[in-house]
């Protein structure tokens, strides 16, 4: 008989329920003290990581809650530039993507967040070393198995799991979570 993939999935959330709710936690506080700051949320991923980079980008300029008031949160996903992404990487090559959009468009009470299933994209990689030259602070979306995203991150939020999908499933439910908390915080 064929395993139910939605038990699977909701087995993964219920086992690590404490370790979901301590991430959200952790980050929904760092994001919270970098908006309070002036800072802005900075967000990139490649492929799928890149639409949920996208995804999550729209949830703090919009807000999670179509009912929900409260002012915009200044943030962006570097993915959705195509012009600058197709120019600069047929010219220079796609390893200093995001590094380089760092460079024109972040400061030091910004944070740059990234996601990554592998965490071992080179362009996430480039970018985080950027971002940590520069007092940017760094969070990252990885999948379980250590990585040098997570491990040259201030904080990452390692899915459990090693399967792509649920990787990447995980991040939005967790995104959620944290958005949900910043709605509240600045409503």
């Amino acid at each position: 008989m064929k395993k139910n993939t939605f038990l699977k999935r909701s087995k993964i959330l219920e086992e690590n329920q404490d370790y979901l709710t301590e991430s959200v936690k952790t980050i929904s506080q760092e994001f919270i003290e970098i908006i309070n700051k002036g800072g802005k949320l900075i967000f990139a991923g490649n492929g799928g990581s890149a639409a949920e980079a996208q995804h999550m980008s729209a949830e703090y300029v919009g807000t999670l809650v179509t009912s929900n008031k409260r002012n915009p949160i200044p943030s962006i996903a570097l993915s959705v530039d195509t012009s600058f992404l197709t120019a600069w990487s047929n010219d220079h090559g796609y390893e200093d993507i995001f590094r380089r959009q760092l460079q024109a468009l972040a400061k030091e009470n910004d944070c740059f967040i990234s996601y990554s299933t592998s965490g071992e994209s080179k362009n996430i990689l480039n970018a985080i070393d950027y971002a940590n030259s520069m007092n940017i602070k760094t969070i990252s979306f990885t999948g379980i198995k250590e990585s040098r995203a997570s491990q040259k991150s201030f904080f990452t939020f390692k899915a459990p799991s090693s399967e792509t999908a649920i990787i990447q499933e995980l991040h939005t439910i967790v995104g959620h979570e944290i958005c949900s908390i910043i709605d509240k915080e600045f409503s």
